[in-house]
């Protein structure tokens, strides 16, 4: 899967999953397919700090929203809610805070989670390469 550039744009599948759910997963108290996840297409953008995801998919997940804060975004100085995922790119995954965003934007994967999880994007290629994670 590795990803794909599509006019200088790299897009990943990565799964979203609500992080209460995945840690009992993790502690053989629920099943994976009990736990309540959206593999969704998602931009990665190297600009971003945090990952974001449109407030609908929070809302389907039911991420717990932890508070909202002034970020610096792609639309400019504004106040953000923030919520906590695990998000799962190929076999990695990394607990992170990430930006709600508008109904219907696209998802992003920020630097925080890619690092977490060990890619990098290779500029010639477009694709996500995997380093040394800091997270599993």
């Amino acid at each position: 899967m590795r990803g794909g550039s599509v006019l200088g744009y790299v897009y990943v599948e990565a799964i979203f999953y609500n992080p209460f759910d995945y840690t009992e997963f993790v502690q053989g108290r629920r099943r994976l397919e009990d736990v309540r996840r959206n593999g969704l297409k998602a931009l990665v953008d190297t600009g971003a700090t945090f990952p974001a995801l449109p407030e609908d998919v929070v809302e389907k997940l039911g991420l717990p929203i932890h508070g909202e804060v002034e970020a610096e975004t792609a639309t400019g100085r504004e106040r953000v809610k923030l919520a906590l995922t695990v998000i799962q790119i190929e076999d990695r995954t990394a607990a992170s805070y990430i930006i709600v965003r508008p109904r219907g934007t696209t998802p992003l994967i920020g630097v925080v989670a890619l690092e977490q999880m060990g890619f990098r994007v290779d500029p010639v290629t477009g694709r996500l390469v995997k380093g040394l994670p800091l997270m599993l």
